[in-house]
């Protein structure tokens, strides 16, 4: 006897088929939304191992700078300058040292040499202050700077360095565009500075302008030292 095949309704065979499309679907859904979890998972990871890194290298920055304050406030204690006008001295030396692109221990040779650390000096040329700024030059770069302040502001620890740096640097840019070695720009640089662009044109390099270079360069090479200890 032979048994007929018995065929499901297609009822059921549209039940099925909607069932394993659901079970498809959410399979689907299920999967990307894994892989969603996993690329935003990495993208934590990466963005935060991004940012442990970063504050790690400010940290570092934020050290070396505190370290750096140190120094230079420890080589001005020397002197018997407070610790908060010692402090204020650190920060505008370091912070016109970067500006700038001056090298921190030329900036406190220039200091050493001329006033010996010392913000109320006034020498027999009435060059003023913590690095001996005479009065001619000083109204020119205030002017030029658009500061707001009297000759007197040249005994401002602060004021001073920020106009004396700004002099030096102008004093590198205008030497380098015809001297080729860093070493004899420098020494056009401070010669000037020394004595005045004007007269350095003048009389050309003396025994008191190569002096001056010397002695410059014998308290940079100290400061250097102390800032590799």
């Amino acid at each position: 006897m032979v048994m007929e095949k018995k065929n499901d309704p297609p009822v059921i065979w549209r039940t099925t088929y909607e069932r394993l499309k659901r079970k498809t679907r959410i399979r689907f859904v299920l999967t990307h939304i894994f892989y969603l979890i996993v690329i935003a998972f990495l993208g934590f990871f990466i963005m935060n191992a991004g940012k442990t890194k970063e504050v790690f290298i400010l940290e570092n920055q934020g050290l070396h700078e505190l370290k750096t304050k140190e120094t230079v406030y420890a080589i001005l204690r020397n002197r018997g300058i407070s610790l908060s006008q010692g402090l204020d001295i650190a920060e505008v030396t370091i912070r016109q040292s970067k500006k700038l692109d001056l090298p921190l221990s030329l900036i406190l040779a220039v200091m050493k040499k001329e006033s010996y650390f010392t913000p109320y000096a006034l020498s027999s040329q009435n060059a003023m202050g913590l690095m001996q700024v005479h009065p001619i030059t000083w109204e020119e770069y205030i002017a030029k700077l658009n500061l707001k302040v009297s000759n007197h502001a040249a005994f401002d620890p602060t004021t001073n360095i920020i106009v004396a740096t700004h002099i030096l640097k102008d004093l590198y840019e205008f030497y380098r565009k015809t001297i080729k070695s860093e070493e004899e720009v420098w020494k056009s640089v401070l010669s000037s500075y020394f004595a005045g662009k004007t007269s350095f044109s003048q009389t050309g390099m003396t025994d008191s302008h190569l002096k001056y270079v010397a002695d410059i360069n014998i308290f940079k090479k100290e400061f250097d030292e102390k800032f590799q200890d």
